[in-house]
């Protein structure tokens, strides 16, 4: 009953109140898009700052076998996410470019 109730109220236009947001289907891709690109940023920003904290530990492991593992364990998973990362931004335009064109 409190669906019925919320798409009713959802679909009520007040007089003088504009909707917020996307009111199209190329709005809503336009949203999508923008999200995932603020997660791409934050995401090549988090990778970076592992990299720099590994490099870090590497540093100052002063010859401890087992820190200098940890932090070259570290080093690998973050290059290996960024370039997962990147492969995932390709494959998107890649697609996006054979669907546009057709071919």
């Amino acid at each position: 009953m409190s669906l019925v109730l919320a798409s009713s109220a959802m679909a009520v236009d007040i007089p003088g109140i504009t909707p917020t947001g996307p009111t199209t289907v190329t709005g809503t891709v336009d949203v999508i898009k923008n999200i995932v690109r603020w997660v791409y940023i934050i995401f090549f920003i988090i990778a970076v700052l592992f990299i720099l904290f590994a490099a870090f530990t590497y540093l100052t492991a002063q010859g401890d076998p087992e820190k200098v593992k940890n932090a070259r364990d570290q080093i690998i998973y973050a290059a290996v996410a960024i370039i997962v990362a990147l492969i995932a931004v390709s494959v998107d335009t890649i697609v996006s470019t054979f669907l546009s064109t057709g071919q």
